[in-house]
């Protein structure tokens, strides 16, 4: 399981209180400090909801923002406008952004925070969690470094010694993220923090530890499970029907995954790539699974589906892309995938 939407989730709740506290001691403030506080709340919901759902087939339900959100935001934006030198205001913004999963809008905010200020760790996380948000959960070599950038200026960060641990982890370096973890432990997190942090140390000091065995860390994989079931694999080749390439114009998200016909539980296997990879082959294995003993294996009937998201988001959206097929691992070889129907 993507362990970053939990730790985001978590994140946010506790972010709640620092982004609301100073706002609401500010009577001409009060009310964007409230709004503020529900809108990280918000995220938590969503990040829970998208972990533990994954329902990436389900017909999308639109949701009107609130307007006192929106109009919140949009007095933010009005009032950075005026004021762009203003960090606080767009460490606000960018927040707010992440939770309304704008996340390009979020990464604008917090870059401009980074720039505004390069050694400030909440720019800094903000713009790497943002970036691995955007990325389906995984951490990415730019998220990476911003992580580390963060540990060199706050070492004693909570927020940088855990997302600092899982970019250890995830390049492979686990006495590093065991460190950084254990650190973070006597700092005496929230209970379900450390209880997480338990569970990855555990999968650390697995004889066969490595990236990919440190449980779900963003990036990498929770492979482990049935002996074989690594090596069991589905391969396609995707392509984009004629007739609804004049829908696609530059980069767009593509999500390739497998899952259980007629399951609403999290795909088998699951990779998120751009749009560039239209016309080539596509191959989804154990290192693609997103739950711990729940892979692919030989001889299992699965649907696999390639979704072109315009909303860079997993779950599916009205116009949409999408193709998808049934295949039997261990026995299907190449099948060719044409994406051709559009979501509505």
């Amino acid at each position: 399981m993507h362990v970053f939407f939990i730790v985001a989730a978590a994140m946010a709740v506790i972010a709640a209180a620092t982004v609301a506290a100073p706002l609401l001691r500010d009577r001409r403030n009060r009310v964007i400090g409230a709004v503020a506080a529900l809108v990280v709340v918000g995220a938590a919901a969503g990040f829970y909801r998208l972990w533990s759902t994954w329902d990436w087939n389900a017909p999308m339900q639109t949701r009107a923002e609130a307007p006192e959100i929106a109009a919140m935001v949009a007095k933010l934006e009005s009032r950075l406008r005026e004021q762009p030198n203003d960090l606080q205001g767009w460490l606000m913004l960018g927040r707010s952004y992440e939770a309304l999963q704008r996340l390009d809008d979020a990464i604008a905010a917090y870059d401009h925070a980074h720039r505004l200020d390069s050694t400030s760790p909440e720019a800094t996380l903000g713009l790497g969690e943002a970036i691995s948000l955007r990325n389906g959960g995984e951490i990415t070599p730019a998220a990476a470094d911003l992580f580390e950038d963060a540990l060199r200026h706050a070492p004693d960060n909570p927020k940088a010694l855990l997302y600092g641990g899982f970019a250890a982890a995830v390049r492979g370096d686990n006495g590093l993220a065991r460190s950084r973890w254990e650190s973070l432990k006597r700092l005496h997190p929230p209970p379900q923090i450390e209880q997480m942090l338990d569970a990855r140390i555990a999968d650390l000091e697995q004889p066969s530890g490595g990236p990919a065995d440190a449980g779900a860390v963003p990036g990498g994989a929770a492979a482990s499970g049935a002996a074989g079931a690594a090596d069991a694999h589905a391969t396609v080749n995707i392509s984009l029907a004629p007739a609804l390439k004049s829908r696609l114009h530059g980069d767009a998200a593509l999500f390739v995954f497998a899952r259980e016909p007629g399951s609403r539980g999290p795909p088998l296997a699951a990779k998120r790539l751009s749009s560039a990879a239209l016309g080539s082959q596509v191959q989804l294995s154990g290192a693609d699974s997103m739950l711990p003993g729940h892979a692919l294996a030989d001889g299992q009937h699965v649907s696999i589906t390639a979704r072109i998201s315009f909303s860079g988001q997993p779950t599916p959206a009205t116009g949409d892309l999408y193709g998808e097929l049934t295949y039997e691992v261990g026995h299907d070889g190449v099948r060719d995938l044409v994406i051709d129907k559009i979501a509505d």
